[in-house]
């Protein structure tokens, strides 16, 4: 069986890389947009690239149609699984033209609602319909699997000063998130030797330097060597640090500072924060004593993860 795993770069498809062992098998075709993370997650697969667009670009959504319908065309598509954001939609359309299974899996940001294009996914009687949380399952969604299923943290000592950081507002190329890198800042040891992934955030008036985007590669190697990590509260992020054995400190985005469309990121940084895998905090609340400790706790993966027949 041949399947077709689309999804944006970031968060997304951080997400659908981490669940397609589980329920892809091994014959898989990829639709991302084309990023240093995308290039670097995906290296060596069978990947068609869609321009990289704002949120609710719905015009875009259907200019990609094209380039789901050739991938669709070239390959023999058995099913499509899609952990969003919009481009799932662009897959959407061409696979109910030829009546393949669409499964839609919403993303593990979306602890209390359902984003915009799940809501588009309701009004679709043929799509399998999935969330990632138990208590979100109702007559249209249900329940299979999530990308935080066996996450466990243990405690640790520190030894000696924090001499490694990373500082990083994930994947999107849309939202800047200054607030998160000023306090990021004043609370660094000025020695340290910090990451920071700023994406298109100004940064040109402070005395560090930074980078847009790395890829997956180099992000994850840096996050292992971190003493600490201070990320937004994006489920990519949360997940590249936890893999990475490290208890994130998360600052969720704001709509009413301009730093995304709406609030998930609050009910994600709950969600986490109420099952000791990351410490939450405020940009003004950031503190010294919040470094020391995210580096108290060590996350791992403790359970055998099985694959799920969707």
């Amino acid at each position: 069986m041949t399947t077709l795993l689309v999804a944006i770069s970031g968060g997304h498809l951080t997400q659908l890389k981490m669940l397609s062992s589980r329920v892809a098998g091994d014959d898989m075709v990829w639709m991302t947009n084309d990023t240093p993370q995308s290039r670097s997650l995906l290296a060596g697969e069978r990947v068609y690239h869609v321009p990289t667009r704002r949120p609710r670009d719905y015009f875009g959504v259907l200019r990609d149609t094209a380039i789901a319908r050739r991938a669709m065309k070239d390959q023999p598509i058995d099913r499509v699984i899609s952990t969003g954001a919009q481009v799932a939609l662009s897959a959407l359309i061409p696979a109910s033209v030829r009546r393949i299974p669409f499964h839609y899996i919403e993303s593990a940001t979306r602890v209390t609602g359902i984003s915009s294009t799940g809501r588009v996914m309701e009004r679709v009687p043929w799509v399998d319909r999935l969330v990632q949380y138990p208590h979100a399952t109702n007559d249209k969604w249900r329940y299979a699997l999530s990308v935080f299923d066996g996450f466990e943290t243990e405690v640790v000592t520190p030894v000696g000063p924090i001499e490694r950081a990373v500082v990083t507002v994930g994947g999107n190329d849309s939202y800047g998130f200054r607030r998160l890198v000023d306090s990021a800042l004043r609370v660094l040891p000025p020695a340290a030797d910090t990451l920071w992934q700023v994406g298109p955030t100004d940064v040109s008036d402070l005395p560090i330097t930074a980078t847009d985007s790395l890829p997956a590669a180099e992000l994850n190697k840096a996050l292992q060597e971190a003493d600490v990590v201070i990320g937004h509260a994006g489920t990519g992020t949360a997940l590249a640090a936890l893999n990475a054995g490290k208890l994130p400190i998360l600052i969720p985005r704001s709509v009413a500072h301009g730093e995304h469309v709406d609030e998930h990121q609050q009910d994600l940084a709950r969600f986490l924060a109420d099952r000791g895998l990351a410490i939450v905090r405020e940009p003004e609340e950031l503190t010294y004593a919040d470094l020391n400790a995210s580096r108290s706790w060590r996350a791992a993966v403790t359970t055998e993860l099985k694959p799920v027949a969707l």
